[in-house]
């Protein structure tokens, strides 16, 4: 299928508007100025940099039609199917007959239609919620699917364990309760990790750069995902004996099941990726041979996985388990032998696996102390409902002061008892502690999981985080790049697989030699009213969960996931705040008609070119500054005009649909 482009020489370009008038007049767009919220009241869009007005048309202007993309992600997203691509041209249209603006009700909050959802602009990876659970609602599971994977590698890990920040901002609490929108996006993946044939994204044409990955947890795998799709030569270099970082070593398998999470590592090794297990990088290899093999960029998305001490007596004593360690002789099934009493400083979701599993190791009492209260309690409210439930106890305004032991055990903690006082940095009250109210709990075991943080010895660093630029990811050295925890400190498998995503971009750049700047930052305004006149009056689906006493005797999965039944009713449940194909359309060029009620676009005047003319902004140009016709060769007329007008400016100044 051909790609049709338009190109604009903006050197020939006098700024007569004779263009903007025809497109007007042609396309009857009736109010352009609410039409287009950024006064530029024109699908041909030019504007002036620094004055921001037309016709101050010079060097420094851009010019963004619709791209009528090979592959276009608006098509996709569109839950009505109102989005077709013509099979003989490549003309990307909207049927606004069909399109029914994801719901929009006449004269209720269409000035917001053109922002963000909340919930895509609360999500690291700003995946297309709503897209996708329109599509989920409407029974196109497999377009929801690949939806979610233009973003996020790795949906069902994240229908598990991701934080959910999407939920907590989402514009339905304000009518009842959030859509259970982490569960929707688990509901979705799993039909494709039941499937014959997995859902495996085209891969473009083998490139020369290659690229090496140090460390195999989700900022790795995504960067490698991404690159392996641009058609790069991918290898990871893998401490452990088996990849997948945190996601396999540190989270329990009751919380994320191995097959899960190996399921969907093999996408990524079917996409070409190598993975290189049990390489300590910096001992068994280094950037300086692999560079001598022709590697041109790394990614060090080494996590952090060194366990922080408290810095108290008895520290080393028999018994005292450093969480990461702990968890990670539980995940490769050699775990320690646990005493009757297990103890386990700490609050946060670590705190809580590391807790639970000692539970289902045989210890018969178990407690979580914490500095403050359960308020600022950092793990997720669900954790710790299911780890009452099996029987985890959990003592609060409690820190320890020593450990005491007997023949180099540890046999007891002595605490002292604390108050919470104004807030610190974190936004949670101050704790402090109160003196002369010392007491001790004897314990068998003790689990310490109060931080953890980077191992730099694989690439030297002055600092505890390696140091980068915060867009690009970029390092001091140009081909070096980093992220995830390894920068940031311990976050979240969602914000690493951001992290992976924008490195790859970065890395993609670096190679093709362009600016790794230039429009990296997106404004992530977002909808704050939601549509209440008209809803679906369902409550959101509860997550089915195994029965306590059951689920507590070994690791298989605790939560059992939506039923098809549930995950539609669940679906019809969100309010779609905004237009899934303006939220998905990565160049912007998607507008919203107040008055229709619908989305349009340049549609480069589908109906002209059917019978063998040309747009009508190329017809009436006075002064012929506007070309059209198949993508590969505008492109190569704007190069070769350019390199004969500009080459000596450091811009181009035409400009063309990619």
């Amino acid at each position: 299928m051909k790609q049709l482009s338009l190109m604009i020489d903006l050197n020939r370009c006098i700024g007569c508007s004779t263009c903007i008038v025809a497109c007007r007049n042609y396309h009857e767009i009736i109010d352009h100025a609410l039409a287009m919220p950024n006064e530029i009241p024109y699908y041909i869009r030019v504007e002036s940099r620094e004055r921001g007005v037309f016709p101050n048309v010079g060097v420094d202007t851009w010019v963004m039609p619709c791209q009528h993309c090979p592959d276009p992600k608006c098509l996709l997203s569109c839950p009505e199917r109102a989005i077709s691509k013509d099979a003989e041209t490549g003309i990307v249209r909207i049927d606004r007959e069909t399109c029914n603006g994801c719901k929009t009700i006449p004269e209720t909050m269409a000035a917001e239609k053109i922002k963000i959802n909340p919930c895509t602009a609360h999500c690291p990876a700003h995946i297309n919620i709503e897209g996708y659970i329109g599509l989920a609602a409407n029974g196109k599971y497999k377009e929801a699917l690949a939806l979610i994977k233009a973003e996020n590698p790795f949906p069902s890990i994240c229908g598990r364990v991701c934080f959910h920040p999407c939920e907590t901002h989402c514009n339905r609490g304000e009518i009842d309760e959030p859509v259970s929108i982490r569960a929707l996006h688990r509901f979705l993946a799993d039909l494709d990790l039941k499937a014959e044939t997995r859902y495996v994204p085209p891969v473009k044409d083998r490139k020369d750069g290659k690229v090496a990955i140090v460390g195999s947890g989700p900022a790795g795998l995504t960067c490698a995902y991404y690159l392996a799709q641009e058609g790069y030569q991918v290898a990871i270099f893998e401490k452990a004996p088996v990849p997948g970082g945190m996601l396999t070593l540190g989270i329990p398998a009751y919380r994320l099941p191995r097959d899960v999470i190996e399921g969907e590592i093999q996408v990524i090794r079917d996409m070409g990726v190598e993975m290189k297990t049990g390489v300590d990088f910096g001992r068994d290899v280094t950037v300086a041979e692999l560079r001598g093999e022709g590697y041109g960029a790394f990614f060090f998305g080494v996590g952090s996985q060194v366990c922080k001490k408290i810095g108290i007596d008895g520290e080393d004593l028999t018994g005292i388990h450093p969480a990461y360690d702990f968890l990670m002789k539980v995940n490769i099934q050699t775990p320690p032998s646990l005493g009757k009493r297990v103890v386990v400083i700490g609050g946060g979701n670590a705190a809580f696996d590391a807790a639970r599993s000692a539970r289902r190791l045989g210890a018969e009492e178990v407690i979580i102390a914490y500095r403050r209260g359960m308020e600022e309690m950092p793990a997720s409210q669900a954790e710790i409902q299911e780890a009452e439930a099996e029987g985890v106890q959990i003592k609060t305004l409690i820190y320890p002061v020593r450990f005491i032991g007997t023949e180099n055990r540890v046999r007891s903690v002595e605490f002292i008892k604390m108050r919470l006082t104004e807030p610190d940095e974190s936004g949670r009250k101050k704790p402090e502690p109160i003196p002369g109210t010392e007491f001790t709990l004897d314990a068998d075991d003790v689990i310490v999981t109060i931080g953890q943080q980077t191992d730099w010895s694989c690439l030297t660093s002055d600092e505890g985080f390696f140091q980068v630029d915060p867009v690009t990811l970029q390092g001091r050295d140009p081909d070096i790049f980093a992220g995830g925890d390894a920068v940031t400190g311990p976050r979240t498998v969602v914000e690493a697989i951001a992290a992976g995503k924008e490195a790859a971009i970065s890395i993609d750049r670096h190679f093709r030699g362009v600016d790794l700047h230039e429009n990296r930052v997106k404004d992530w305004t977002y909808t704050a009213k939601v549509q209440k006149e008209k809803f679906d009056p369902a409550g959101r689906a509860p997550m089915s969960l195994r029965d306590p006493g059951e689920r507590e005797k070994d690791f298989n999965e605790v939560c059992l996931g939506l039923t098809e039944e549930t995950a539609r009713q669940e679906a019809a449940r969100c309010q779609s705040c905004g237009c899934a194909c303006i939220q998905s359309c990565p160049y912007g060029v998607i507008q919203y008609s107040f008055q229709k009620k619908s989305s349009h676009k340049c549609d480069l005047c589908f109906e002209r070119i059917h019978v063998g003319e040309m747009p009508v902004c190329a017809e009436v140009c006075l002064t012929d500054a506007i070309t059209f016709g198949e993508h590969e060769l505008v492109r190569q007329q704007a190069e070769d005009r350019g390199k004969k007008i500009l080459k000596n400016l450091s811009r181009e100044s035409i400009l063309y649909v990619k």
